[in-house]
């Protein structure tokens, strides 16, 4: 009784209320009827005759039971309002941790990004550096051919104005069988030179294809290390890629495993036995959920237990929404399908 007066003290105090003033007006009926004219008037004497207005038990527990609904209505009303806040703020909490994980899976994207990128710079950068050391050289090259020619030409003329001295000296110191002498001199010294200058070409020549060929060599063999360079960079990273891929693999799996057993114990632990269930009952389920685990619709596929075994199976299912998250949401379906077995734990 004290129970119900914490409760409900206002409809226990009406109650109360309700008898007191019964019993008040059946008092104050008594004792109006006995000091009545009529009464004293009659000399037979008899029995006082008491008329009041009842109000039944039933009526007054009906009241209380009224009351007693009301308040269990606001009760019930005031759990459902709290269990709706913390669902609510667990959907938050759920979303602000996927939100969180996809921010970290962009920071990762974007340094990776930027590691391939300070890479490929520097490989250009190298690029740069030996199309400009080739060219440095070919620079030199043409400047040492430039530099030998106009020594050739210098050497030329200056040979050419000592010959024009020498036969003017001669023409002048000698008579003319002294000119054709010299004459012949100096077409034996024309062809000299002539013969010396082609010998210095063709060591020139000489030279310019040996430094091209070294040029060549030095191009090949550089480039040739690049390629290997590039080769060995390309070859580690697939096996680093290979080895990523194995791993995310293997966390997929295990993350997959823990997704299924987290649902299972959860749907296990809302199910309720219906009456004539057997052990190792089996359902093939199919539910359809939102994003933040909240069941959206459940489908029995296969079934071994009667109707109520699969209404059961299913109302688990939806007393166990929302239902628990990967902790990789890359993971996630919409779509599941999971095998429930009927347990006596």
């Amino acid at each position: 009784m004290f129970r119900w007066f914490a409760r409900m003290p206002f409809a226990i105090l009406l109650a109360i209320a309700l008898h007191l003033l019964i019993i008040l007006s059946v008092l104050i009926a008594w004792k109006l009827d006995a000091f009545s004219p009529a009464s004293e008037a009659s000399n037979t004497p008899s029995e006082p005759v008491i008329q009041a207005q009842s109000v039944s038990q039933a009526a007054i527990d009906q009241q209380v039971s009224r009351l007693k609904q009301a308040d269990e209505q606001r009760e019930k009303s005031l759990k459902q309002q709290q269990a709706e806040a913390q669902q609510a703020a667990a959907a938050r909490r759920a979303e602000q941790a996927r939100l969180q994980q996809l921010e970290a899976m962009r920071e990762a994207k974007q340094k990776a990004a930027a590691e391939q990128e300070q890479q490929l710079k520097a490989l250009q950068d190298a690029q740069k550096k030996a199309q400009e050391s080739v060219q440095a050289q070919k620079q030199a090259l043409a400047k040492m051919q430039e530099e030998t020619a106009k020594a050739a030409a210098e050497k030329q003329a200056a040979v050419a104005a000592a010959a024009k001295e020498q036969a003017a000296a001669a023409v002048a110191k000698q008579a003319a069988t002294e000119a054709a002498a010299q004459a012949a001199q100096a077409r034996k010294q024309v062809a000299a030179e002539k013969a010396a200058a082609e010998k210095a070409a063709k060591e020139q020549a000489a030279k310019e294809k040996a430094a091209k060929a070294t040029a060549d060599k030095a191009a090949k063999e550089k480039a040739a290390k690049l390629a290997a360079q590039k080769a060995d960079q390309t070859r580690k990273a697939a096996l680093q890629q290979q080895l990523q891929d194995e791993l995310r693999a293997s966390q997929s799996k295990g993350i997959l495993d823990a997704y299924g057993a987290a649902i299972k114990a959860k749907v296990q632990s809302q199910w309720f036995k219906p009456p004539g269930w057997q052990p190792d009952w089996t359902c093939d389920v199919k539910i359809s959920q939102a994003n933040d685990g909240t069941v959206l619709n459940v489908k029995i596929l296969r079934c071994d237990g009667d109707q109520l075994f699969q209404s059961s199976v299913q109302q688990a299912v939806e007393r166990a929404s929302p239902l628990p998250l990967p902790s990789d949401m890359t993971l996630f379906q919409p779509t599941i399908n999971f095998k429930f077995k009927a347990s006596a734990q």
